[in-house]
């Protein structure tokens, strides 16, 4: 079989299927959800209380950065040879927007009329327009659906993926790890290491970080944007061949061991430093597992990539499901026993499970059909018929992953500061 590449070595019509990506979405968004649970579901043994917490306070961090650079690897994964801004553009603003005008307009009647808070029209129009993250004001980047705000990021992202692909695919494929060190090198000691140049303020409780410190590491899309050109980066390598220095089952058990350590480093590195390269290393030897898979595993069954499919509704509607369900059994303000507690947090994924379903069904997937139809049919007529040795006949693609948070993670509904403490 005859190889065909973009005269970078890498595949022009490798295959788009990865499902044990699609299906490590939906994980690492329960992931989030149970850590935003602590806030709403108030247990009465302070012990269980903190022990939960802990247990889920890694993976609200690592999640964000899963998935944006998830989002940098998919969107580099599946660029034509020659990308189209402008249908690039309408694409990722139809895979965003749907789902975010939804969930602003839910999030803005549940504050109004449930929690009788006051609609601010500066705030929404910043959430509106995904400019909330650039905001210094945490009150603002966590206003109305908070967790838009890695939205805000991803925008940026978007509208600079097509000056950063031409950049990408020029380096070297023999050169492309010494450029991906580089930038996780960025990401793991120079950005937790500079924040501690700015200005000093009082520190924030639970976080250990001062506002603008957390700005910085967790919010600001300039920062956040090195986590999806390492993403890319690691597009590249795959797609080229490089060497993956460990195998999947090797890279989750160091971003488990990463997950446990973390909470003994300082902050500044807490929540993207430690995980950066496990997670990065995932990504990559998930994908490589995913192109040399030849039996069916959990994590690329039909269910968990079903799963993974909802996860950016999930992302983007757990929040709201968590305010008004603890709204209306106050168990954000009672504790309840231990048993009672796990039912209503098992009770409340159900719903935003069953919510984000609806979402996915009747606004998400449709809109990317009708909007995106074009630009598959372009692709279909031009891709060519030959398939790189080196990489597996294609698969049936499945959807790429969410928008980080596409992909995304983080925080909430109403004006309060959620999964923030």
């Amino acid at each position: 079989m005859t190889s065909s590449t973009n005269g970078d070595g890498t595949a022009v019509n490798q295959p788009t299927s990865l499902p044990s990506l699609t299906s490590l979405r939906f994980i690492v968004a329960v992931m989030i959800f149970l850590f935003h649970s602590t806030n709403y579901v108030l247990f009465a043994s302070q012990g269980v209380g903190e022990r939960f917490l802990g247990l889920t306070t890694m993976g609200a961090w690592a999640g964000m950065t899963f998935f944006f650079m998830l989002s940098g690897f998919v969107l580099t994964w599946v660029a034509r040879p020659k990308l189209g801004v402008l249908t690039h553009w309408r694409r990722r603003l139809m895979r965003v927007y749907p789902n975010h005008i939804l969930m602003f307009v839910v999030t803005a009647i549940i504050m109004v009329t449930v929690l009788d808070q006051v609609f601010d029209t500066r705030v929404a129009l910043l959430n509106i327009f995904l400019l909330q993250a650039w905001s210094p004001d945490l009150m603002d980047r966590i206003g109305f659906n908070s967790v838009s705000w890695s939205l805000s990021a991803e925008l940026l992202f978007y509208v600079a993926f097509p000056i950063l692909l031409p950049l990408v695919r020029k380096i070297r494929p023999e050169n492309l790890w010494a450029w991906l060190t580089g930038v996780l090198a960025t990401i793991t000691l120079v950005v937790p290491f500079a924040v501690e140049l700015l200005p000093k303020q009082e520190v924030m409780p639970f976080l250990d970080l001062t506002p603008n410190e957390f700005w910085i590491l967790f919010h600001f899309p300039p920062t956040r944007m090195l986590e999806f050109i390492a993403g890319m980066l690691l597009a590249r390598i795959v797609a080229t061949g490089r060497r993956i220095p460990v195998s999947f089952g090797g890279a989750m058990a160091l971003t488990v061991g990463a997950y446990a350590l973390g909470p003994m480093f300082p902050p500044e590195f807490r929540m993207v430093a430690v995980m950066a390269v496990p997670l990065a290393l995932l990504i990559a030897s998930g994908a490589v597992s995913d192109l040399n898979r030849t039996r069916e595993t959990l994590l690329s069954s039909p269910s968990m990539v079903r799963m993974g499919n909802l996860s950016y509704s999930f992302y983007l509607m757990h929040m709201q499901v968590l305010v008004l369900g603890s709204y209306l059994l106050s168990t954000d303000k009672v504790p309840v026993t231990t048993a009672k507690g796990f039912v209503v947090i098992a009770a409340f994924f159900a719903i935003a499970v069953g919510l984000s379903w609806v979402m996915y069904t009747v606004v998400e997937r449709p809109a990317m059909l009708r909007f995106g139809a074009h630009s598959r049919r372009g692709a279909a007529k031009s891709a060519p018929s030959a398939v790189p040795s080196a990489v597996p006949a294609a698969r049936p693609a499945v959807a790429e992953p969410a928008q980080t948070a596409a992909d995304s993670v983080s925080d909430s509904v109403s004006e309060t500061p959620v999964g923030v403490r």
